[in-house]
């Protein structure tokens, strides 16, 4: 496809006296890539500058703390609170020009969304409970409120300084600014509190402190939200009333973002929101301002993109985790080459960085680490890799494209392995879009692939290396009674949905796994379905994300939960469940049981090598159980490492 058909996309854009070559930019990710007291790194600089050198218009750099300790959450949350910082920024600044795009610092005091750290009670406008935390914060004075007004304004300063083209400040997702603003947080019965007016009043105060701490034609951004989706969080209307107030007060344009931590999936959406879904939101504040809007949500696709332009919805679009996945997006689309990987919504980027652990990406294996791409041999050497899974596909890539002569071998007649399971579920089509992307990537770099053959130790003689990716099997279960109705999770989602239809199904094993084969089996048509665990919740093993939206639809779709239990035994169409939370047995139709208990590493294959005295390295299940990244990442390291 020609550019010309991405032509609003790839058409100049302009924030204040800023101009852009188009309308993309990078939405504010983080990334935990800073030292260990929050300064930036060469890691953190050639992850921006990645970005920037695949065509973004703008790097929006993740959050900056202008105070601290109580302005950020962790140790590696980006520090811009002293001038000692101003160096690693000044030279993130100037990568990032020299790689063609502009750069805006994202300035930020988290408020409530922080738990207890060095020591410190979070601040908040009011004293009031925060349920994510378990912490009541610390209503803020109002002479601690003018302070913070003047360190915003310090560390705009500072960042007109170090060279960044403009700053954004963060005034969404329930963070200090837009605590402020939510009726559902602010409670104060002073001039910042009460009416709409005084609960705008710090956000207000903050953009006029900003103003005179920069020049006079320096752009000023807010990202606020279209919607909080909570009793008494901030509407569509109030959002569309704060936007005009930021106007006139002479911001320069908004970014318009959803969601609190309450509504965490709005803010940071899994897998199954469909591309583009909260642009509405953004629209809306379109209608009500005249400087430019940014518009964001799992957009994956120039078609989306470039119909949200077309229409006037945004006069920018902002893509956070498909640039994670693929930095030369905005590259790749003006060319023409559609071939890239989409981002499937998993949130493994935001659990790890939840854990504090620096920023990586379930399909993109250099996410995070930009610099440590492996050079092309000197040597080439015979590499079998054996199945065709997310990590074997990526370790025969990987090894191929150094130079190796490399052979794929999969048992079965189909590229993907659990990937084919996974995307069986209900809304998790995007890992299909996944698959078809490592066969497009078998295909382009000229692997050698077997299907419908089994590896063994007389194989592994013709080859240098062996890496085997031979991934895991279900873990199976015996129920008393139901052993002529009793089959894996896995054999389950091998069936069409509607094979269920009537049935009365009990899962074992309340895990991703077999909630999400619940949920196939139920919006399959199944009469009733119960999950039972022996844990004291189901879906412990999911992101938080992941798992709020899962359990809302299994609740929505009436699914059982039997958490702290067990399956005693099932006949004559019933099932016995006992444990219960300490409740006596309890009786629920069955007339199929699901095991959904886990799976084990396939290591079959290892073991025969090994004692053949030939060296071969797992990857993947066939290591250690683990999610898409981890045998995306081992794979790739594998091939690396050759």
């Amino acid at each position: 496809m020609k550019v010309e058909e991405w032509k609003h996309l790839f058409s100049p854009g302009k924030i204040g006296s800023l101009y852009v070559k188009n309308r993309i930019m990078m939405a504010p990710l983080g990334s935990r890539l800073t030292t260990e007291n929050g300064a930036v790194t060469d890691d953190m600089i050639e992850f921006y500058s990645q970005r920037a050198r695949g065509g973004a218009g703008i790097i929006c750099i993740e959050a900056m703390g202008i105070d601290y300790p109580l302005a950020v959450g962790n140790a590696n949350h980006v520090r811009f609170h002293d001038n000692c910082y101003m160096p690693g920024h000044a030279k993130l600044a100037e990568r990032i020009h020299e790689c063609g795009a502009k750069a805006f610092a994202l300035l930020w005091h988290a408020g409530i969304n922080k738990g207890a750290f060095m020591g410190e009670t979070p601040v908040a406008p009011s004293a009031i409970l925060n349920p994510n935390t378990g912490i009541v914060p610390r209503a803020l004075t109002t002479e601690e409120i003018h302070e913070l007004v003047d360190k915003f304004g310090q560390a705009a300063h500072r960042a007109m300084l170090c060279g960044y083209d403009g700053v954004s400040v963060h005034a969404s997702h329930g963070y200090l600014i837009s605590s402020f603003v939510s009726a559902a947080t602010n409670q104060r019965t002073d001039e910042y509190g009460g009416s709409f007016e005084n609960r705008i009043r710090f956000a207000m105060e903050v953009l006029e402190a900003i103003k005179k701490n920069t020049r006079k034609d320096y752009p000023v951004m807010f990202r606020i939200n279209g919607c909080d989706f909570i009793e008494n969080g901030i509407t569509e209307e109030e959002a569309a009333d704060f936007a005009r107030a930021l106007e006139a007060g002479g911001v320069d344009a908004i970014d318009v973002s959803a969601g609190v931590y309450g509504t965490i999936d709005k803010m940071i959406e899994p897998i199954q929101y469909p591309e583009g879904w909260k642009l509405y939101l953004a629209e809306n504040i379109k209608k009500a301002v005249h400087v430019p809007v940014i518009g964001v949500g799992v957009i994956h696709t120039p078609e989306v993109a470039e119909k949200a332009l077309r229409d006037g919805m945004v006069d920018f679009v902002a893509l956070g985790r498909e640039l994670l996945c693929e930095p030369q997006w905005p590259n790749k689309v003006k060319a023409g080459d559609l071939h890239y990987p989409k981002c499937i919504g998993c949130n493994s980027c935001f659990e790890r960085i939840g854990k504090s652990l620096p920023l990586r990406c379930a399909i993109n294996p250099l996410a995070g680490r930009e610099s440590h791409a492996p050079a092309p041999v000197c040597q080439p050497e015979r590499v079998a890799v054996v199945g065709a899974g997310p990590g074997g596909v990526t370790a025969a890539v990987t090894a191929k494209r150094r130079g190796h002569m490399v052979e794929l071998f999969e048992e079965t007649a189909q590229i993907g392995g659990q990937l084919l399971l996974a995307a069986a579920p209900p809304r998790k089509d995007k890992i299909y879009d996944y698959i078809s992307y490592l066969k497009e990537e078998l295909k382009d770099s000229g692997v050698t692939v077997h299907t419908n053959r089994k590896f063994t130790a007389e194989d592994a003689k013709n080859f240098d290396h062996v890496i085997i990716a031979a991934g895991a099997d279900s873990r199976h279960m015996a129920v008393k009674g139901a052993e002529s109705f009793t089959q894996t999770a896995w054999e389950a989602l091998a069936e069409p949905a509607d094979s269920f239809r009537g049935r009365n199904v009990i899962v074992v094993g309340g895990g991703s796994v077999g909630c999400e084969t619940a949920l196939y089996m139920k919006e399959g048509g199944a009469a009733s379905v119960a999950v039972v665990e022996l844990r004291e919740k189901i879906a412990m093993d999911m992101d938080n994300i992941s798992r709020m939206k899962l359990i809302h639809e299994i609740e929505e779709a009436g699914i059982g939960q039997y958490p702290s239990a067990s399956l005693k035994y099932a006949e004559n169409g019933t099932g016995v469940l006992e444990g219960c939370g300490g409740q006596a047995e309890q009786q629920l139709p069955c007339d199929l049981v699901v095991i959904a208990v886990g799976s084990l590493p396939r290591r079959a294959l290892a073991e025969e090598l090994y004692q053949a005295g030939i060296p071969a390295v797992s990857v993947g299940d066939a290591a250690a159980i683990g999610k898409i990244g981890e045998a995306v990442r081992s794979g790739f390291d594998a091939a690396a490492s050759l």
